[in-house]
C-alpha cells in the first residue's frame, strides 16, 4: 500500500511539474506574427485552448444528438429541433424562406448544385436579401451546346424580386417535402458563350431562351455546420486565434445556420436551338440563413464532389480574419449514406491561390473517420462572380473533374476573395412594392371601397381584380406612363349584407352546396339557374345602394362605366376563372350600375362557376365583390402578356390587339392583330413581328348605354390597329408591371386619345405546369450510385403494376423503413428518412439489392448472401458480387460481426412476439372517425407509425422463413457455395402442402361456399344473377347456410385483395363484388373441392434426387417442421400486416367521403393521386393547384400500370419494350425455377392486366408476371401456373404446391413470348414452359 502511495505522489508530482513547465514556456515564448498579416498560427497556449475547445465541442454535440435521437420520429427518422443556434421546432420550418433577420447583412440563400459523367453541370445559387433583392449564381454547362450562365454575370444582383420565396430571374426553387425534395425551375435567358463573362461592361456571346423543371430529391442525411462538425476541426481553428472579449462577440454576431444535403437533380431542359433532353444529376444543395457580409470574408475554397462509386464529399479551407482565420473542415458521405466528418485537411490558403492566381491542377489531402483521402482536381471551366452591392466579394465557380484514391468523380471548387475594386455600375434598387394593408374590423364593415384607398388593396374586402386594380392606381400614383380609369369596388361586406336581410336567397345558397356535393350534374345545372334568378330578382339592400350613390356622387362624371365581378380566387396565381362571370359594359346611372352589381352576383353562381369551384376544391358559396370603373372610350384595346403566352419565352413579348373596347380581344369575337415585342434584359422593347388579324368586327359603346358590335372598315382592317410606338410603349409599361409584381403578367390595356390605360393585370398561371414526362416520373427514388442493382421481384409480387401517389407516399415508406429497421437492429446504422433499400421509378417499386446486402456476411457472420437473393429474387444473384456489396458497404471485424450476428438472431426471435403482439391488437384495433376532414386527416397522421411497424414486423418474421429454408438448403447443397436448380426443385417437395397457409386457405374457402351452393340448389340461380344481385343476396338473410360461409370468408379474408397494399383498391369486405364474380365463374364450371393429400416425410424426402448424407437426413427431419412453419408464419404475419394497413385503406377512403361532402374535392378517388403530406397541405390551404394535379396525375396513371421493367436492372430502371419480344411459331420453350411438381399440356391464359383475371377458364395454365392473394380464388380454376417473378416461397409457389399444381416461377419475359389460346407443355419437375403445335 505504500509502494502504490508513493507511485501516486510520484505521478501527480511529474504531473504539476510538466503543468508548471509548460505553463513558464508559454508565458516565455512568445506568439507567432499572423501570416500574411491574416492568418494566425498556434501560439502559446495553443495546446490548452484546444484541449478545452475539443471537450466543449464534443460536450454540446453530444447534447444535441441526444436531442435529436429523442425527438426522432419513427416515421421520417429526421430530428425536429437542435439544428444549431437558430433550431427551429420542425424540419419543415427549417426548410422554408426564412424571414430575414434585422440587420443589413442578414440573408437567406440556397444553392443547387449537380453533375454528370458526360460533362453536364448547373450551379445555381439564390440568396435573399432585404429590399426585394437578392444574390443570383447561374451557370450551366451542356456538351455539344456550350456554357450558359445569368445574362448580368459577373454581377450577381437581382432586383424586383417577390421578397418572400427562393426566386429571381427567372430561377425558383420551392420545397416540396423538408429534407427530401425540392422542385427546381427556371424559365429565362441565359448568355451562351464559349467560356464565362468577366467583364461587365462587354457584350459577349448570344442570349438564348432557357426552360427547364428539375425535381431534387435527397438521398443523404443533411449536414450541419453546427453540429457535425468534426470537434478537431472546430477546435483547431478557434484555438488558433486569440481570445478576448471581441473574439467571442464577432462570433456571435456573425453566425449563420448552415447545412449541406446530397441528392439528384432530374427533369427536362430545353435550350432554344436545341432539342430537348432529359438529364439526371448528383449533386448536392445548400441552406444558409443569418448574417453575412462578404467583406467580412477574406477568402475561401471550399471543394464539392461526386465519385462514381457514389461517395460525396465536401472540404473547405476558410478564412475569417477576425474570427476564424484557418477553419479547415468537411465531410464525406459513402454511398450507403454513412457520413463521417472531417478531422484534418493540409490544404493551405496561403499556399494555393493567395496572389488570386489560382492553379488549374493541384491536389491536397484530408482525412474523415480514420481514412486517408488524397484529392486530385482538374479545372475545365470557370465563372466569376461578384457578390454585394459595392462588389465586396469575388467567386470563381471552377467546374472540376477529381480523381480520389483512384476513383473519378465530378463536382465544383469555388475559391472567394475579398474584392477592393468597387463595382462599376450605377446604384441600383428595387421598385417600391405596394405594402399590403392593415385590415381593420371596420374596413370589414365597408360596403364601398375607392380604388385609390390604400385598404383597396386587400384581397379580402374586394377580391382579386379589385385588388389589383386598385395596386396598379398607386403605381400610377408613383409616376407611371398609365393610368388606371377612376372607380370603386362593392365589397364582399356587401354581398354579405344582401344575403342576411335575404333569408331565402341564403337558404338557397346552403342547398346548393349540397347539391354540388352530389355530383349530380343536371340537378346543379337547374339549381344555378334558380339561384341566379333568385340573386337578381331580390331587391337590391337600401344600405348598398346608398354607399353606391354616395361612390358615383365623388367621381361627379357622366361617363359609362364598366361593371365587372371580382372573386374570392379569381385573377390569382392558383386560378383564373377567366370568363366565367360577366362583365356589363356601358352601364350608365345609379339604377343601371345597381342592377349590374346583381348581375355579378348571380354569375358567381352560375353553373360554369360553381362547376370550376367544385372541380378545384373551392367553396361553392363564395363571395364576390364587384368592381365599377368609368370606361374609356377606347380607340384601341386589347391584351398583353409579358411573356410569351405558349413558350413562356421571357425575351418575348406578345400584344393581341383590335379597334375599339378590348371585348372583341378578350372574348375571341374577333381575329385580333398579334405583334410580338422582343425584350432585352434591361428592359428595353422593340417590335419583332406583326401578324395581322382580320379584325373584321369592333365593340363599341352606344350612346344610350350598353355596346355593339361594328363592322371595321376594309381600309382599317387591312392595316395594323397599333403603331410601333405605341406597342413599344406599352411594353415598356408591361416591364413597369411586372417589376411591381415580381412576375409575368397578363394585362388588359386600351388606348384613348394617345393615353395608355391598363384594365387589370393578372399573373400568368400556364407557366409551372407539370409535363407528362415530369409526372411520370414525379417520385422517382434517387440513386447514390449507377452501379446500384435493383430488382421488381417480391415487391412487384406484393404491389404489381404503378401505385398512386398516396401509396407511394405511405406504403413505400413503410417498406423502406421495415427493411432499414433490421439493418438498424443489427447495430448498423440508425434508420434514414430517404429511399436506401426501396426504389420508386415511373410509379413502380423496386428492391435496392445493394443496400438490401448491408446485412449480408460481411457485417452480419452468419447472414447468407444467397439466403436473402433466394427469398427476395428467388435465385442467387451473378449481377453483384461480395467485393461489389464490401466496396458499398465497408466489412466489419470478426469481433463487431459477432455482435451484429447475435442482434440479428435476438431480432428474428423477438419478431414472433411482435407479431403475437400485432395480432392481439387488432382485434380491437380501430380508427377513430370524425366528422370534419381536419380531425379525421389528423387522426390517420398521428397513427400511422402504427402501420409502418406493422409490415416492419412482418418483415421481420419473413426474415425468419428465410432462415429455416437456408439450413434446408444448406443441408440438400452439402454446403456447396453454388445453389442449382435441381436444389430448388427438391426443396418444393419439402414445402408441399404446408398447414394453415392463409393464401390457401383462400381457394379452399371459396370452394367449401361452391359446393355448399350446388348441393342447395342455388348454382342456376346465382349464375343467372349480376353480380351485384348475387352479393346483395349472400349477404341478405335469405342465402342461409351459404351466405354464412360467405360471411365467415369475409371475416377471416375481407382484408384482403388483388393489390391489396394499393390504399385505393377497396379489400373484399369494402366491395365483396370481387369475390362474387369468382364464385360464379366457379359455379359456371361445376368447381368441386379438391381433395389435399397429407404430407409425409418419407415420402418426400424419396422424391429428392441430391443426394443427402446420414447427418443431413437427421437434421432435415429436425428443421423441416420449422421450415415448413415458418411458410405458415410468414403468410400469417402478412396477413396481419394486410388488415392493418386496411384500417388505414377504410379510414382514407371515409377521409375522403369527408372532403368531397366539405367541397374540398370533387370525388372520393381524386385523394388517392395526392401524397399524404399533400392531403394535409390541401386541408390546411385549399390549395386549386394541388386538385388540378391529382386529376392529371389520375390521367397518367393507367400509362404507368403498362409499363414493364426487367427483373434485374442496374441503375435507374427503365422500361422494355414489350412487343419486341414477341416470337412465332412453335419452337419456344423458356427456364425457369421449379416450385411445384409435376406436369401439365393445356391452353394458357396470359394476363397482363388485372382487370382480365375475370377471363381465367376452367383447366387453363395461368402465365402471369407474379401472384397475390387476390389471385388466390382464382386457383380452384387453374391446371397450372407460370410467373415471371418469384421464389420458392413466393405466394403462386405455396398455393401451387397446396393444389398440386405445376408451377415454374422466375420464367422471364413469360408473357410476352406466350399469348393466350398456345398449348403449353409445363414442367413443373424440369422448370420449363414449351409451347406446342396444336396437333402434337
Amino acid at each position: 500500500m505504500e509502494e502504490a502511495a508513493t507511485i501516486c505522489v510520484l505521478v501527480l508530482e511529474g504531473i504539476a511539474t510538466a503543468a508548471v513547465l509548460y505553463v513558464i514556456k508559454s508565458i516565455l515564448t512568445p506568439d507567432p506574427p499572423v501570416h500574411l498579416g491574416v492568418y494566425h498560427r498556434p501560439g502559446r497556449w495553443y495546446g490548452l485552448k484546444f484541449a478545452l475547445m475539443y471537450l466543449l465541442v464534443k460536450l454540446q454535440q453530444g447534447r444535441k444528438k441526444q436531442k435529436r435521437e429523442k425527438d426522432a420520429p419513427l416515421v421520417t427518422g429526421l430530428p425536429q429541433s437542435g439544428y444549431g443556434v437558430l433550431s427551429h421546432d420542425s424540419p419543415e420550418e427549417m426548410d422554408l424562406p426564412q424571414e430575414l433577420q434585422d440587420h443589413e447583412h442578414a440573408l437567406d440563400s440556397a444553392y443547387f448544385n449537380g453533375f454528370a459523367p458526360d460533362g453536364t453541370a448547373v450551379v445555381m445559387r439564390i440568396c435573399r436579401r432585404h429590399g426585394r433583392r437578392a444574390e443570383i449564381w447561374f451557370i450551366l454547362h451542356v456538351p455539344g451546346v456550350g456554357v450558359l450562365q445569368a445574362p448580368q454575370h459577373p454581377d450577381t444582383a437581382v432586383f424586383n424580386t417577390d421578397g418572400k420565396t427562393f426566386s429571381a430571374a427567372g430561377l425558383s426553387f420551392e420545397p416540396v417535402e423538408a429534407m427530401r425534395t425540392w422542385k427546381v425551375q427556371f424559365n429565362g435567358m441565359m448568355r451562351l458563350t464559349e467560356s464565362p463573362r468577366t467583364d461587365v461592361t462587354k457584350e459577349e456571346g448570344r442570349l438564348v431562351h432557357v426552360k427547364f423543371s428539375f425535381m431534387w430529391s435527397a438521398y443523404t442525411l443533411p449536414f450541419n455546420f453546427d453540429t457535425d462538425i468534426h470537434p478537431r476541426a472546430i477546435a483547431r481553428a478557434m484555438a488558433i486565434e486569440k481570445w478576448n472579449k471581441q473574439f467571442f462577440q464577432d462570433l456571435r454576431s456573425s453566425h449563420q445556420t448552415h447545412y449541406n444535403q446530397w441528392g439528384q437533380l432530374w427533369g427536362g431542359l430545353h435550350i432554344e436551338g436545341h432539342e430537348e433532353q432529359h438529364v439526371r444529376l448528383k449533386g448536392y444543395r445548400d441552406h444558409s440563413f443569418g448574417v453575412r457580409d462578404w467583406g467580412f470574408m477574406y477568402r475561401y475554397i471550399v471543394h464539392f464532389a461526386y465519385l462514381e462509386d457514389g461517395t460525396c464529399l465536401q472540404v473547405a479551407t476558410v478564412c475569417f480574419p477576425t474570427t476564424m482565420s484557418d477553419l479547415r473542415t468537411g465531410y464525406v458521405f459513402t454511398p450507403n449514406g454513412k457520413m463521417e466528418a472531417v478531422s484534418a485537411v493540409d490544404l493551405v490558403l496561403s499556399s494555393i491561390g493567395e496572389d488570386g492566381t489560382m492553379p488549374h491542377h493541384y491536389s491536397f489531402n484530408f482525412v474523415a473517420g480514420g481514412k486517408k483521402y488524397h484529392v486530385q482536381v482538374e479545372i475545365y471551366c470557370q465563372s466569376t462572380w461578384y457578390n454585394g452591392l459595392q462588389w465586396e466579394s469575388r467567386v470563381h465557380e471552377r467546374l472540376a473533374n477529381f480523381t480520389v484514391n483512384g476513383l473519378s468523380g465530378w463536382g465544383v471548387c469555388e475559391f472567394n476573395y475579398k474584392n477592393t475594386t468597387g463595382c462599376p455600375l450605377p446604384p441600383r434598387e428595387s421598385r417600391p412594392q405596394q405594402p399590403l394593408p392593415d385590415v381593420t374590423s371596420s374596413h370589414r364593415k365597408l360596403l364601398t371601397l375607392p380604388l385609390s384607398s390604400p385598404v383597396c388593396r386587400s384581397t379580402e374586402l374586394v377580391g382579386g381584380k379589385g385588388s389589383s386594380l386598385a395596386t396598379l392606381t398607386a403605381l400610377q400614383s408613383n409616376g407611371a406612363m398609365f393610368k388606371v380609369p377612376s372607380g370603386f369596388c362593392v365589397t364582399m361586406a356587401a354581398m354579405k349584407l344582401q344575403l342576411k336581410l335575404h333569408p331565402t336567397l341564403k337558404s338557397k345558397l346552403e342547398e346548393l352546396a349540397q347539391v354540388s356535393c352530389s355530383g349530380q350534374v343536371d340537378a346543379l345545372k337547374g339549381m344555378c339557374q334558380s339561384v341566379g334568378e333568385m340573386f337578381i330578382s331580390v331587391a337590391l339592400v337600401p344600405e348598398v345602394r346608398e354607399a353606391i350613390k354616395a361612390e358615383l356622387d365623388n367621381l361627379r362624371t357622366t361617363s359609362q362605366f364598366a361593371v365587372r365581378s371580382s372573386a374570392i380566387g379569381e385573377d390569382t396565381e392558383e386560378m383564373s376563372a377567366a370568363g366565367q362571370m360577366i362583365t356589363d359594359l356601358g352601364v350608365r346611372g345609379l339604377d343601371q350600375i345597381c342592377d349590374s352589381v346583381q348581375k355579378c352576383w348571380a354569375s358567381l353562381y352560375g353553373f360554369p362557376a360553381v362547376q370550376y369551384r367544385r372541380q378545384h376544391g373551392q367553396p361553392v358559396v363564395s363571395s364576390m365583390a364587384v368592381v365599377v370603373q368609368e370606361m374609356v372610350p377606347a380607340e384601341v384595346a386589347g391584351v398583353l402578356f409579358t411573356q410569351h403566352p405558349v413558350t413562356g419565352h421571357p425575351g418575348k413579348m406578345v400584344i393581341n390587339a383590335n379597334y375599339g373596347l378590348g371585348e372583341s380581344v378578350v372574348s375571341g369575337e374577333s381575329h385580333p392583330d398579334t405583334i410580338t415585342l422582343s425584350r432585352g434584359v434591361d428592359g428595353s422593347c422593340q417590335v419583332e413581328g406583326v401578324d395581322l388579324g382580320s379584325k373584321t368586327q369592333q365593340v363599341v359603346p352606344l350612346d344610350n348605354g350598353g355596346t355593339a358590335l361594328q363592322e371595321v372598315i376594309s381600309a382599317q382592317s387591312e392595316k395594323c390597329c397599333l403603331s410601333n410606338d405605341t406597342a413599344v410603349r406599352l411594353g415598356h409599361i408591361a416591364v413597369q408591371v411586372e417589376e411591381a409584381y415580381g412576375g409575368p403578367q397578363d394585362i388588359e390595356w386600351a388606348v384613348s386619345q394617345d393615353t395608355v390605360y391598363l384594365l387589370q393585370a393578372r399573373p400568368i398561371t400556364t407557366f409551372g405546369i407539370e409535363t407528362e414526362w415530369e409526372l411520370m416520373h414525379e417520385f422517382d427514388a434517387p440513386l447514390s450510385s449507377e452501379k446500384e442493382i435493383s430488382t421488381t421481384s417480391n415487391i412487384a409480387e406484393m404491389m404489381p403494376g404503378a401505385v398512386t401517389p398516396l401509396t407511394a407516399s405511405t406504403f413505400s415508406r413503410a417498406i423502406e423503413y421495415g427493411l432499414q429497421n433490421i439493418a438498424a437492429s443489427v447495430g448498423l446504422k440508425n434508420c434514414q428518412p430517404y429511399f436506401k433499400k426501396m426504389g420508386l421509378c415511373l410509379g413502380h417499386m423496386f428492391i435496392n439489392m445493394h443496400n438490401v446486402a448491408e446485412i449480408y456476411e460481411q457485417h452480419v457472420t452468419i447472414a447468407d448472401k444467397r439466403v436473402a437473393e433466394m427469398s427476395l429474387v428467388g435465385r442467387c444473384l451473378e449481377e453483384i458480387t461480395m467485393d461489389d456489396i464490401i466496396e458499398y458497404h465497408g466489412k466489419s471485424s470478426l469481433w463487431k460481426g459477432v455482435v451484429h450476428s447475435f442482434n440479428f438472431v435476438k431480432h428474428l426471435y423477438t419478431s414472433k412476439h411482435k407479431i403475437q403482439k400485432l395480432e392481439k391488437t387488432l382485434t380491437t384495433y380501430s380508427i377513430c372517425r370524425h366528422d370534419n376532414a381536419s380531425a379525421m386527416y389528423q387522426e390517420i397522421n398521428e397513427r400511422l407509425p402504427e402501420c409502418y411497424q406493422a409490415w416492419a414486423d412482418h418483415m421481420s418474421y419473413g426474415a425468419r422463413s428465410a432462415a429455416w429454408s437456408t439450413v434446408l438448403m444448406m443441408v440438400l447443397s452439402q454446403g456447396a457455395r453454388e445453389w442449382t436448380m435441381q436444389l430448388f426443385s427438391d426443396m418444393a417437395h419439402l414445402y408441399v402442402n404446408c398447414e394453415q397457409v392463409t393464401s390457401a386457405d383462400v381457394p379452399d374457402t371459396l370452394e367449401k361456399l361452391a359446393v355448399k351452393l350446388i348441393e342447395e340448389g342455388h348454382r342456376d340461380r346465382l349464375i343467372a344473377m349480376s353480380p351485384q344481385e348475387a352479393t346483395a343476396w349472400l349477404l341478405g338473410a335469405d342465402s342461409g347456410p351459404s351466405g354464412q360461409l360467405f360471411q365467415i370468408f369475409l371475416d377471416l379474408h375481407g382484408h384482403r385483395c388483388l393489390r391489396e397494399a394499393e390504399l385505393r383498391e377497396m379489400s373484399w369486405r369494402a366491395a365483396p363484388t370481387k369475390v362474387v364474380l369468382t364464385i360464379q365463374t366457379m359455379l359456371k364450371n361445376n368447381q368441386i373441392a379438391s381433395v389435399k393429400e397429407p404430407f409425409n416425410f418419407h415420402e418426400a424426402v424419396k422424391k429428392i434426387k441430391s443426394p443427402i448424407t446420414f447427418a443431413g437426413r437427421y437434421i432435415l427431419k429436425w428443421a423441416l417442421p420449422y421450415a415448413r412453419q415458418g411458410v405458415m408464419e410468414r403468410e400469417q404475419s402478412k396477413s396481419a400486416a394486410v388488415k392493418m394497413a386496411d384500417h388505414f385503406k377504410q379510414a382514407y377512403w371515409y377521409l375522403a367521403s369527408l372532403m368531397v361532402a366539405e367541397g374540398r374535392l370533387p370525388e372520393e378517388d381524386l385523394l388517392f393521386f395526392l401524397t399524404h403530406q399533400e392531403i394535409g397541405t390541401l386541408l390546411r390551404s385549399r390549395s386549386a393547384v394541388l386538385v388540378a394535379k391529382a386529376l392529371r396525375r389520375r390521367r397518367i396513371l393507367p400509362k404507368q400500370m403498362s409499363l414493364k421493367f426487367p427483373e434485374i436492372c442496374r441503375g435507374h430502371p427503365e422500361p422494355i419494350e414489350v412487343g419486341a419480344l414477341s416470337v412465332s411459331g412453335s419452337d419456344l420453350m423458356l427456364k425457369g425455377m421449379p416450385v411445384s411438381h409435376g406436369t401439365v399440356t393445356a391452353p394458357a391464359r396470359v394476363v397482363t392486366r388485372l382487370e382480365d383475371a375475370g377471363t381465367i377458364q376452367a383447366g387453363e395454365i395461368l402465365i402471369v408476371q407474379s401472384t397475390d392473394i387476390g389471385w388466390s380464388p382464382y386457383f380452384p380454376l387453374l391446371s397450372g401456373l407460370v410467373t415471371e417473378l418469384g421464389g420458392l416461397i413466393s405466394h403462386g409457389a405455396v398455393v401451387a404446391r397446396e393444389y398440386g399444381l405445376p408451377c415454374v416461377v422466375s420464367v422471364k419475359n413469360a408473357t410476352a413470348m406466350f399469348q393466350t389460346g398456345d398449348l403449353v407443355l409445363l414442367n413443373g419437375t424440369e422448370g420449363s414452359v414449351r409451347k406446342l403445335n396444336a396437333n402434337s
